[in-house]
């Protein structure tokens, strides 16, 4: 009775070795590091916790943080003065057309004793020449006038040099004491130019009595928004 043929475990062996041999030898060769990459599950690159590269990517986000921060030594990257700002945002508001012909004064100078000087010489011109009437008419009955004509002729030349000097100064110092208070950080801005013509506009057309009103006027506005006089 013949037997079931038995399997040849050598055939077998020459059928699977094919099989081996179709496959990519690329894949089922050994990986140069070591690791065997023939198995068809995706292999995922093990990166150790050693913490090299996130030192590295913050070593390289470090020179531009330090690139965006301003130098102290650069005057381009301090950004602009508060103070110059804030001056330039007010000398905006008015029109200064001489600009620095005149002298640049603060708000502590004392240009506005030519201003204060104003209701003085006309208190001063107003005391003197009710002196000179009644001296005169004393004058009269003792020495026919004499004294007083020839005191005139030193007292009236004296205040007329004195009112010339006024008349000058009186428009100057109303012009740059406005100016001064305009371009400072009180609560007033007047305008230097409008003041200016004004006081000499007062000058030409009332000879000072205007003056005096518009002068006391100016000083009163002055003493509300800087405290002086």
């Amino acid at each position: 009775m013949d037997s079931p043929p038995r399997d040849d475990p050598t055939t077998d062996d020459g059928d699977s070795e094919p099989d081996e041999a179709e496959r990519d030898p690329e894949d089922s060769g050994p990986d140069p590091d070591g690791h065997d990459t023939g198995s068809d599950a995706p292999t995922e690159e093990f990166d150790p916790p050693t913490g090299r590269s996130d030192t590295s990517s913050a070593e390289s986000r470090t020179p531009g943080r330090e690139s965006a921060t301003p130098t102290t030594g650069d005057p381009s990257a301090r950004g602009t003065d508060p103070t110059s700002s804030g001056t330039d945002a007010r000398s905006g508001d008015f029109d200064d057309p001489i600009g620095d012909l005149l002298p640049r004064a603060s708000v502590d100078s004392r240009w506005w004793y030519w201003i204060a000087a104003i209701p003085l010489y006309v208190v001063l011109g107003g005391v003197l020449g009710v002196l000179f009437v009644g001296a005169l008419l004393f004058d009269i009955f003792l020495t026919g006038g004499i004294v007083t004509i020839f005191g005139a002729f030193v007292v009236i030349p004296v205040l007329g040099l004195l009112g010339l000097v006024l008349s000058v100064m009186y428009p100057i110092a109303t012009y740059v004491d406005a100016r001064a208070i305009a371009e400072s950080e009180s609560s007033w801005t007047p305008d230097p130019l409008v003041w200016g013509l004004a006081a000499l506009a007062t000058e030409v057309l009332s000879a000072f009595v205007l003056s005096v009103v518009l002068a006391l006027f100016y000083l009163y506005k002055r003493h509300v928004a800087v405290g002086t006089p």
